[in-house]
């Protein structure tokens, strides 16, 4: 349970880091606001599938 809430945890910094560095590159929507919420939770669940193993294995 600790490892799942310590990956969302890294995922969601990750992933505005992320977002923040390199923006909406991907258009996904037509407009602006809906493109960036898109583009903030393909950032996340990316994050997310490359934390969880990496806290899973090297840290619990």
């Amino acid at each position: 349970m600790a490892a799942l809430v310590f990956s969302l945890v890294g995922a969601v910094i990750l992933s505005g880091l992320v977002w923040v560095l390199f923006g909406s590159r991907l258009k996904l929507a037509k407009e602006p606001v809906q493109n960036d919420i898109f583009n903030v939770t393909v950032y996340l669940v990316c994050a997310f599938v490359l934390m969880f193993p990496l806290v899973l294995f090297l840290i619990a």
